[in-house]
């Protein structure tokens, strides 16, 4: 099962925890460990008032993301693939992430890729985890199992919040009937 790039979107049955209504960008899927971000939990912080905390006087408009309850200390950008920076890793031909203490240095400069998101914290999922969470297998639970979608900078990048887990239940509905009628 190849999750890189996909979308996770929490079912309606999950409820009353971190994970309600979450949309999760998958950026690493491998036999050690699986990655990604929650994209639609913005958090209070302004970029501005983040960047402070770097030393960075950065006059930008936009909020920090939760990107899940793991390392919330870490920073990244999840952002189109056009952009890099010294500590650019890229996950397909849409999407990169880059985790660099320059960020904020670049972007007062101006040095802005197209479309962008900055998280602190990420989602980890140990060995086979999340494969059993997706399926509903070994000890997790089918009806609490994520959906999925293929992932496109209009979806990751222009909703927020609970318009981006509707709309991505929507297309992830769309995709599992296209895929049944092929």
């Amino acid at each position: 099962m190849n999750l890189i790039g996909k979308l996770l979107i929490a079912p309606p049955t999950v409820k009353g925890n971190f994970w309600q209504k979450s949309v999760v960008y998958v950026t690493e899927h491998h036999a050690r460990a699986s990655v990604g971000l929650v994209i639609n939990r913005r958090s209070q912080v302004s970029i501005k008032e983040f960047s402070k905390q770097a030393n960075v006087h950065l006059d930008m408009t936009g909020y920090m993301y939760i990107g899940g309850p793991v390392n919330t200390k870490a920073m990244t950008m999840l952002h189109t693939s056009e952009w890099s920076c010294d500590n650019t890793m890229q996950i397909n031909d849409e999407f990169s992430l880059s985790s660099s203490v320059d960020i904020f240095n670049q972007l007062a400069m101006g040095n802005i890729p197209k479309k962008w998101r900055l998280f602190v914290g990420l989602c980890g999922w140990n060995p086979n985890q999340l494969e059993n969470e997706v399926r509903g297998t070994h000890g997790y639970e089918h009806n609490n199992s994520w959906l999925l979608c293929a992932a496109d900078p209009s979806l990751v990048f222009g909703y927020e919040q609970q318009q981006q887990w509707s709309e991505s239940v929507e297309r992830s509905g769309q995709e599992f009937v296209q895929n049944i009628l092929a």
